[in-house]
């Protein structure tokens, strides 16, 4: 059994931290395993020992443009300008103008099977499919909204989500078997696709490799109670929500202290709320960091705090798991699957009261966060990623 993964992305996040994780642990199985994907990923990957097929840079607008062209020469350049709308068109596109590259690599890979994970690796693999003669199985994950279909508040047009939802019925329909890591998103597909969901779709949770976080460190921080947000700039993390619940605790915790991970802009929404709400020295922005120095981080602060408005599942809570970290979390999409309520963290609505509410009983009970800890670190081996890749395997075994 050979796998192809296929992964088209424009940077580090759940869903191709998710992939790397898989990969690693399929390859420790001995599994033969090659990849897909594009030039803006290609430094995250460099670390497996598999075959890569380079695509080029797919989110430079110009370096897409000449491989539409010209597909057998793949550009790489450091530049990421995609116009969005028009990218997506330009993108499809070149799938079809490259899907003989991608599929000449299967070839000579030998590859029985295709996995891909997230929107463009789907579309992708549905051209590839369409212009293959041999009959590969191909099994597609839904980690997320799929270009914000299943995000009820999503400002993207309904005529543009109708569009989505005949490309991904199709894709649907075309795929051996449809995973999701979560019950919330199989519900929401459910909700659209019902006939097809119900006779190919299995929901598998996402998993984490214990034996990377046995020696994760410390960093020294400041005095005070230490508050982790990992979602950056992205707002349906609801970092913006945080920081206006910190405001509100500012009267009643003196030594509140929270670290902001990922790049977020000068001028993005939450740094001009720090500025607004003199916040500055309560707030660090970090920027990204690499994997040693963000389990330091997480491994070092009292808790980790991730109000989603939208969270498909949330790979940072089994992260904050692993280190008997507790949790802050909304009571929205996946988040409940992994954390409950008083048990694991507290789940809470994604509005700034009731966050600061959350924040102030964990930093003022010791025994509760002491007692989510253990049981932290006790819930989290249910998620090991060698339990959940048996369940892939098992997948890839059974799609005939």
């Amino acid at each position: 059994m050979k796998i192809c993964f296929v992964l088209v992305s424009n940077g580090w996040g759940g869903g191709e931290n998710v992939v790397h994780q898989i990969i690693s642990c399929m390859v420790k199985k001995n599994i033969k395993v090659s990849l897909v994907l594009n030039n803006e990923m290609k430094k995250y990957f460099e670390d497996l020992d598999v075959q890569i097929l380079n695509l080029g840079s797919l989110y430079d607008f110009k370096s897409l443009f000449k491989m539409i062209i010209d597909p057998d020469k793949a550009i790489i350049t450091d530049e990421s300008k995609p116009f969005k709308l028009l990218n997506m068109i330009m993108m499809y596109i070149f799938f079809y103008r490259a899907k003989n590259i991608v599929n000449k690599f299967l070839s000579d890979n030998k590859i029985d099977i295709i996995h891909s994970h997230l929107e463009y690796s789907d579309l992708m693999s549905y051209v590839v499919q369409k212009g293959s003669d041999k009959n590969l199985k191909w099994v597609c994950t839904i980690h997320g909204p799929w270009f914000s279909l299943f995000y009820e508040e999503s400002k993207i047009s309904s005529l543009t989500n109708i569009i989505f939802g005949r490309f991904l019925k199709n894709i649907f329909k075309k795929a051996a078997e449809i995973t999701f890591v979560s019950k919330y998103l199989y519900d929401e597909a459910e909700k659209h696709f019902k006939n097809v969901i119900l006779k190919k779709g299995v929901v598998i949770h996402n998993g984490i490799d214990l034996s990377r976080f046995k020696d994760a460190g410390t960093l020294k921080l400041k005095k005070g109670f230490n508050i982790l947000f990992p979602g950056g700039p992205k707002l349906k993390k609801g970092g913006d929500i945080l920081i206006k619940a910190i405001k509100r605790l500012n009267s009643k915790i003196n030594d509140l202290n929270l670290y902001v991970a990922l790049d977020v802009p000068e001028g993005h929404l939450t740094r001009r709320l720090v500025h607004e709400y003199d916040l500055k020295n309560k707030v660090e922005f970090l920027g990204f960091l690499k994997a040693t120095d963000y389990k330091a981080l997480l491994n070092s602060v009292d808790i980790l705090a991730m109000p989603s408005r939208m969270e498909p599942f949330g790979m940072v809570y089994l992260e904050a798991m692993a280190l008997g970290i507790p949790i802050i979390a909304s009571n929205v999409g996946g988040a409940p699957e992994i954390i409950k309520n008083f048990k694991n963290g507290i789940l809470a609505s994604p509005k700034p009261d009731e966050v600061a509410d959350a924040i102030l009983k964990l930093y003022t009970d010791a025994s509760l966060r002491r007692e989510i800890s253990e049981n932290n670190l006790k819930d989290i081996h249910k998620f090991e990623w060698d339990k959940i890749v048996d369940q892939y395997i098992e997948i890839y075994r059974s799609s005939d």
